[in-house]
């Protein structure tokens, strides 16, 4: 592994050094934790042309349990641990090691690095020479960061404005950075997330099941989400104890972690689920795992665009999921898979009862599954990030 290093504090940086060859990207995240954001930018950091362009990521909290993997895109990673609060000191200490290692474009993730990136770089270029040489800005919004949150939206505002190219990664996404933060709209572009349509594909379901040790026949419903409440697993918990009612061979595989495992076990326990629910934890090998399932199912609250979605759509799998943020992009209604209400267990029971009974429940799925080959291929993602930056740089 890479070991991550902590940049030394600066108190003064010389001139921005001039550097040849691909030009120095570095990707600004609060850290590389399992979660879609933090996939996407692992995925463009396997594409990335080394040609045209050098990345290196920057960690403001922690290096995260998925930063192992930069050793194997041998991508350097630093870490600038910003403080509790509001870290004025945070845009000095980036701003000197941006201009001490020559980054030429800034690609931040979340609203935390893009309000510190685009501070940082915005003090690199007026202390750079004549001319305003420095760092430019691209950041990726993931989701829709809090759209009723008025303070929220000040701050996105705020570092929009220090900003060269503002990425969505859906229509909704766009909505909001337009109509919600009023982003100039020759900022704002629209990137898709895109997965790798070679490694998630429909697959063997009796090794699948075998593989993540659940019955080998019956009615599967999986999950792959963080345990998290915007994910709001004790819908999708409630929504099969009455599926189970109707279809008692069914079977729920939840994949992830996180703070709330102890509740969900309580709840499914209380809901008599017994084996009925598997609680499988944080997998590396989910490509493999998908084919085990008749039906993917996803919850959620609020989403951006649910990578976990498009991989599942490309793994071959018929859809139930929430009618928020990106989802309706992603799954066809009545063609690729079904969307329900968020929060309404009884909808979300009907869809996936529904879907059981579909005797043509597996062309829905290669359906998706060519949804995501046109519209999601991560290679088609890739270029677009790499065309865009060419534009912000002016090559």
């Amino acid at each position: 592994m890479i070991e991550p290093t902590e940049a030394p504090p600066t108190r003064r940086a010389g001139p921005r050094v001039a550097r040849s060859g691909p030009a120095r990207v570095a990707h600004l995240v609060l850290s590389l934790n399992v979660g879609g954001l933090e996939r996407v930018v692992l995925r463009l950091l396997e594409r990335t042309a080394r040609d045209r362009f050098a990345p290196v990521v920057c960690a403001l909290e922690e290096p995260g349990a998925l930063a192992e993997e930069l050793a194997r895109l041998d991508v350097p990673l630093v870490t600038i641990p910003r403080a509790r609060g509001l870290d004025a000191g945070l845009t000095v200490r980036l701003s000197a090691w941006m201009r001490r290692e020559g980054i030429r474009l800034v690609h931040t993730h979340n609203p935390g690095p893009h309000l510190y990136g685009a501070l940082a770089a915005g003090l690199a270029r007026a202390a750079s020479l004549p001319g305003g040489a420095g760092p430019r800005v691209v950041h990726t919004k993931h989701g829709r960061n809090y759209p009723r949150q008025r303070r929220k939206v000040l701050v996105n505002q705020v570092a929009s404005a220090l900003t060269d190219r503002v990425v969505a990664v859906s229509d909704d996404a766009r909505a909001v950075a337009l109509e919600v933060e009023r982003i100039d709209p020759a900022k704002v572009v629209t990137i898709l997330n895109g997965v790798d349509t070679d490694a998630f594909r429909p697959g063997d379901a009796a090794a699948a099941r075998a593989r993540l040790g659940v019955p080998a026949a019956g009615y599967h419903v999986g999950c792959v989400a963080r345990l998290a409440p915007e994910k709001d697993h004790a819908t999708l918990l409630t929504a099969f104890a009455r599926l189970r009612g109707a279809r008692p061979d069914a079977h729920l595989t939840l994949i992830g972690d996180g703070a709330l495992r102890p509740a969900l076990e309580a709840q499914a326990a209380r809901l008599g689920l017994g084996g009925a629910v598997t609680f499988a934890g944080t997998r590396g090998d989910v490509a493999a795992l998908l084919p085990a399932f008749d039906v993917f199912a996803l919850a959620s609250l609020t989403e951006g665009i649910s990578l976990t979605l498009i991989e599942a759509a490309a793994a071959g799998l018929p859809i139930v999921a929430t009618r928020v943020g990106g989802n309706p992009e992603i799954v066809q209604e009545g063609e690729t898979g079904l969307l329900v209400a968020p929060g309404e267990p009884e909808g979300l029971a009907g869809a996936l009862e529904a879907v059981a009974a579909r005797e043509e429940r597996a062309e829905m799925g290669l359906r998706g599954r060519a949804r995501v080959v046109e519209r999601f291929g991560v290679d088609r993602m890739a270029r677009a990030y790499e065309d865009l930056y060419d534009e912000v740089l002016g090559r």
